[in-house]
């Protein structure tokens, strides 16, 4: 049996979200909780397994995973190529600038990569 989505009914607000945050001079870069505030589901925002389907979404359509602008206190991604980064490891950092930079060079092109 397929588990429910937690706020599935959000997806289109919280893809269009991301994609502003994509888009903003300069780039948005925020916290889950900030970003839950944004799209009105508090006090974590989105759920794994919905930010998991719009990245494989934006993957499936040859876009970036836009998912990688949201973060935890680390300032990286809670989760990386699909691994859980509490405290992301040197390897983690380096695909997690890799994929902020796709998402850069297609919605904020010359937009400095906050990822170091």
């Amino acid at each position: 049996m397929r588990r429910k989505i937690s706020h599935l009914e959000k997806k289109e607000l919280i893809r269009a979200e991301l994609l502003k945050c994509a888009r903003a001079k300069p780039i948005e870069i925020l916290s889950y909780s900030d970003f839950g505030k944004r799209v009105q589901i508090i006090p974590r925002g989105p759920g794994k397994a919905l930010l998991d389907l719009i990245a494989r979404e934006e993957n499936d359509h040859q876009r970036p995973d836009i998912t990688v602008l949201l973060v935890k206190d680390s300032g990286y991604p809670g989760q990386i190529d699909g691994i859980r980064s509490k405290i992301p490891a040197p390897q983690q950092k380096i695909r997690a600038r890799k994929k902020l930079q796709e998402v850069i060079d297609v919605y904020n092109r010359g937009a400095p990569n906050p990822f170091v």
